[in-house]
């Protein structure tokens, strides 16, 4: 685990059932005008997942990293309305869907800029109804749009700061999942004079991992999220901060497609070639997978999703997925704005493999 064991939660297989957004329009991670690479280039990778799915029932629990013992989270980043409009009412949002899905979803994520401080009311009144939550703080102010570099962050310029962080996350009194600087890809394509270079994120990671420990945030798990291109998996060892730093491994398959003009991906396209190298490169090896971001812009998204959903039922190192429920710059991943698009996505939603129960946390 990347915290001690003092400081291991309370919820270990308990389950008797088992800030300010970016501004609109704009993707959370991404500075304006910031290219957004992915996709897998290259012949798709033909082998199977291997694993059998298992159906969540009352004797699956979750671990002391937030790992469901069967079956996988589903979680949004809900930035529509249940009808597909995009609105910064986050709260509202997620409670429209549920209400369209007619049933919680039990992940949710959140984008944090630096100077900004997690958790908010949102944040406590998604823990309130037992939502579990992925906070990301990134080292842009999403304000101004200034980055902080990550050479500071590691040397100890900004730990006045990182301890309110860590103490307000400590105050949540529920697990939590955090991020720092998700895809960090995005800053190191436009140049190492953005934020850094590689190894300048992975040193800043850990030096967060420690200031917010030692703020007396035990009930932080980490993930190391990065986009899981197979274009720049010559950054990806100089950005791994080492398995004591990481209890979640995640990136961001997308099936790209008309957006950025490539050619449409199936779901195992998406997902498959960066699982396997990771399998390969031995980076997190043995640790749980989330898919942090998903979405198709293809012209079959439902079908699209159904597959994903299948896909992850039979690939059970993957504990978790999130749907990235938004529009930006050309690309549109709602799964909220036409009926094929949701029918997809509560294919997934409704399945219970990815319902495992979720206990909750002491507040």
């Amino acid at each position: 685990m990347a915290v001690s064991a003092a400081g291991a939660l309370t919820l270990l297989v308990l389950a008797a059932g088992c800030g300010g957004e970016p501004a609109d329009g704009a993707r959370p991670g991404a500075a304006p005008g910031a290219s957004r690479s992915g996709g897998h280039p290259g012949s798709p990778d033909k082998r199977q997942p291997e694993g059998a799915s298992v159906a969540p029932s009352a004797s699956c629990g979750v671990d002391a990293n937030l790992v469901p013992s069967c079956g996988a989270w589903l979680g949004i980043w809900p930035r529509t309305t249940a009808s597909g409009a995009k609105s910064t009412d986050l709260r509202g949002n997620l409670a429209g869907i549920e209400r369209r899905l007619g049933q919680p979803i039990t992940l949710v994520s959140r984008y944090y800029g630096w100077n900004q401080l997690p958790a908010d009311a949102t944040d406590q009144a998604w823990r309130d109804s037992d939502h579990l939550v992925l906070m990301d703080l990134r080292a842009r102010d999403f304000g101004t749009d200034r980055y902080t570099s990550w050479a500071s962050i590691a040397a100890g310029d900004h730990d006045a700061y990182l301890r309110k962080v860590g103490r307000r996350l400590a105050d949540y009194g529920a697990p939590v999942l955090f991020s720092f600087n998700q895809e960090p890809e995005q800053e190191l394509e436009r140049g190492s004079s953005v934020a850094g270079s590689a190894k300048d994120f992975a040193a800043a990671y850990r030096h967060v991992h420690d200031v917010v420990v030692a703020a007396g945030a035990h009930n932080v798990r980490f993930v190391w999220w990065v986009m899981g291109s197979m274009g720049h998996t010559a950054w990806y060892p100089d950005l791994y901060p080492g398995d004591g730093y990481v209890d979640w491994v995640s990136y961001d398959p997308y099936d790209f497609n008309t957006c950025h003009r490539t050619d449409p991906e199936t779901p195992a396209q998406s997902v498959l070639p960066f699982l396997h190298w990771l399998a390969h490169s031995g980076l997190g090896d043995g640790k749980p997978v989330m898919l942090s971001e998903f979405g198709s812009n293809g012209s079959a998204r439902g079908d699209w999703y159904r597959g994903l959903g299948e896909l992850v039922r039979k690939t059970t190192r993957i504990r978790g997925l999130i749907s990235f429920d938004s529009s930006v710059a050309g690309c549109d991943t709602r799964v909220t704005s036409t009926d094929d698009n949701w029918s997809g996505f509560r294919s997934i939603a409704t399945d219970p493999y990815f319902r495992p129960p979720y206990p909750g946390g002491a507040r």
